[in-house]
Order: structure tokens, then C-alpha cells, then sequence
């Protein structure tokens, strides 16, 4: 039961990654724009969103692609909170990579669907391989609570 469950919530969380690939609307209190280095940091209560998801930090920087002008990755620092539908996942660093379709969220990680969560450390999701990983440190164990839905 535990396995389902669990299951479900993380590919429910690949769902929510590849909602990155649409296209996002974002608002901030500050932009910055290095041309030259291709980094784009918006600043101070950044809301990213579409149809699909909603994602807020303190601070997102979008770094592209030197030669295909394309979004090579993403980090959302300070307070990030992901939501998708019922599920909402929290951590405090987020780290996504289109091209392999890798996310780590890092820090205080928790992700809640219905009555259910995990909390670790770190949170690795592999997209293309379906496969997650999630750690704590020694202080710290994984800690997940399932409920019959």
C-alpha cells in the first residue's frame, strides 16, 4: 500500500516538472538581464506560473543555452513552493534542467498530496528514467505518511 501510494505521488511530480517545458509567465519585484552571460534573475516575490502550475521563490534565475537560445536551467532559491493541482511540493532550493529532465529540490523538501507527505533533505527526480531518489542527513531521516484515500 505504501509502494502505490507512494508511486503515485511521485509521478504526479513528474507531471508537475514537465509543466516547465510550457511556456511560463512570470512577475517579480526586480529583473536583472546579462545578455552577454545569458542569465535572466528575477527578484523579491517571484511568481512563475501557466495553466498547469504555479511556482513561488524569493529569487529565480533562468540560465539558456549558449548556442540554441533555450532554457538550460532553472533555480528557484529562498522559500520555493511548487503547486500542481493537489499537490503541492515545498523545499528550500529547486533546480531543474529541461535538456535531461532532472529536478532537485534541496532543503526542508516536502511534498504533500491529500492527506499524504514525504519530508527529506533532498529530493533527485530523473523524468526520463522514472526514477526518484530522496535522502536525509544522519540527523534527519525520510519520514513519509501515507493514508488510505
Amino acid at each position: 500500500m505504501f509502494k502505490k501510494t507512494f508511486n503515485i505521488i511521485i509521478i504526479n511530480l513528474l507531471l508537475i516538472i514537465n509543466s516547465y517545458s510550457n511556456e511560463l509567465k512570470i512577475t517579480s519585484e526586480n529583473l536583472e538581464v546579462d545578455r552577454e552571460n545569458k542569465i535572466t534573475v528575477f527578484l523579491g516575490d517571484v511568481y512563475a506560473y501557466n495553466k498547469d502550475i504555479k511556482i513561488w521563490s524569493e529569487k529565480l534565475i533562468v540560465k539558456f543555452d549558449n548556442k540554441e537560445n533555450e532554457i538550460k536551467q532553472l533555480n528557484a532559491e529562498h522559500s520555493v513552493k511548487i503547486i500542481k493541482e493537489e499537490i503541492t511540493a515545498t523545499g528550500d532550493i529547486g533546480l531543474y534542467y529541461p535538456k535531461s529532465e532532472i529536478l532537485n529540490l534541496l532543503g526542508n523538501v516536502e511534498v504533500i498530496e491529500n492527506n499524504n507527505y514525504v519530508k527529506c533533505d533532498e529530493l533527485y527526480l530523473d523524468i526520463k528514467n522514472s526514477t526518484s531518489i530522496m535522502k536525509s542527513n544522519s540527523s534527519n531521516r525520510v519520514e513519509a505518511y501515507i493514508t488510505n484515500n
